[in-house]
């Protein structure tokens, strides 16, 4: 389904079951959080950092990597003229730098995960906080994101506890 009609359809559905003298003077908003997230500086920042954070590990795997395929090269190339003794030995070089280099790699997507989500967290607090500053501020009774999920709404708008009593 088409965001900007799951919004409307979402402001429909919080218009009807807003009593009518609240409703005429709701007052709200959509943010587009992707669109938000590439323009704000934080973000770019944050990748920057990042990239900064990882790009000597990274460098370094991609050394290990280089290593890794000029052996195996060799090996190939040279393999029928190598006795079983050098053959052995160049097999257990190469084993050895793949094995640096898978463990380097997943270790250094794993923490490059964890670093990103950990960064992501800490914008996500800083945009719903800024959000909800703003919301406050200006007056604005329900904010949504572009795909109809609410970012801030006033207490009086959450009919959760209404709903609720109906069902039971």
């Amino acid at each position: 389904m088409n965001t900007i009609f799951k919004s409307m359809l979402f402001c429909l559905i919080t218009v009807i079951f807003i009593p009518s003298s609240v409703s005429a003077e709701l007052k709200m908003g959509i943010v587009n959080l992707d669109q938000l997230l590439k323009a704000i500086p934080l973000m770019k920042e944050s990748q920057e950092k990042i990239k900064k954070q990882f790009d000597p590990r990274a460098r370094n795997l991609k050394t290990l990597e280089q290593e890794w395929s000029n052996l195996n090269e060799e090996y190939l190339k040279n393999e029928t003229v190598m006795s079983g003794k050098e053959k052995k030995r160049l097999v257990e070089k190469i084993q050895t730098i793949e094995t640096k280099f898978r463990t380097g790699q997943e270790k250094l997507q794993t923490d490059l995960r964890t670093v990103q989500q950990e960064d992501f967290s800490r914008i996500n607090n800083i945009i719903e906080t800024a959000i909800g500053k703003y919301a406050e501020t200006n007056n604005y009774d329900i904010i949504i994101k572009a795909d109809g999920t609410a970012l801030y709404a006033k207490k009086y708008i959450n009919i959760t506890q209404e709903i609720i009593s109906e069902l039971r």
